[in-house]
């Protein structure tokens, strides 16, 4: 971004004297200065004169270039341009504090998003582990409801097998069980 792009539109309303007492100069050197200010940026509107009221209406980009022009060989700072350099830093930490903020909120975020996708992943996981313990619970289960069906159909074999061999004892003669007790 350049300076011209990015300067303040601050105007300053004042006449000659005012102008003159500002930059504690005669009112020849600051109407020269005002003429070259003028002439060296014709494209600028950095000054509009009322004929009427003989009023000077200045852009503070305009005052910090008279400021400069009249500083180059003292070396020193006009308070318009320390005013202008004040506000320009305090918009800087401004746009610094601002650029933090949304740093941090932009940091929040990703960690508040980090967060959640951990939570959904340790469900996931939780969820997984509880069917897979259901799963190996519904096995046992079914593995003990075979070896109870193996144990039921051997001992239906066993009843089988006694009743079989109480009809066939039964089916003996009197004699041969009378016998067969002794």
């Amino acid at each position: 971004m350049s300076e011209e792009a990015s300067a303040i539109d601050v105007y300053y309303d004042m006449d000659i004297a005012q102008i003159c007492q500002h930059f504690n100069k005669s009112r020849n050197t600051v109407d020269k200065a005002i003429a070259k200010l003028v002439k060296d940026n014709p494209d600028k509107d950095w000054k509009y004169k009322n004929p009427i009221t003989r009023r000077i209406t200045i852009k503070a980009e305009g005052v910090e270039r008279l400021s400069t022009y009249f500083r180059k060989e003292k070396h020193e700072v006009s308070t318009v341009e320390m005013e202008l350099r004040f506000e320009n830093e305090k918009l800087k930490a401004i746009i610094e504090e601002k650029e933090k903020a949304q740093a941090q909120i932009e940091q929040l975020y990703q960690e508040k998003l980090k967060l959640e996708i951990e939570k959904s992943r340790q469900t996931f996981l939780l969820e997984t582990q509880t069917k897979d313990e259901k799963i190996s619970e519904l096995e046992s289960e079914n593995q003990k409801l075979k070896e109870v069906e193996e144990l039921y159909n051997k001992n239906i074999e066993e009843i089988e097998n006694y009743k079989k061999k109480e009809e066939e004892y039964n089916s003996k003669s009197f004699f041969y069980r009378l016998t067969h007790k002794f």
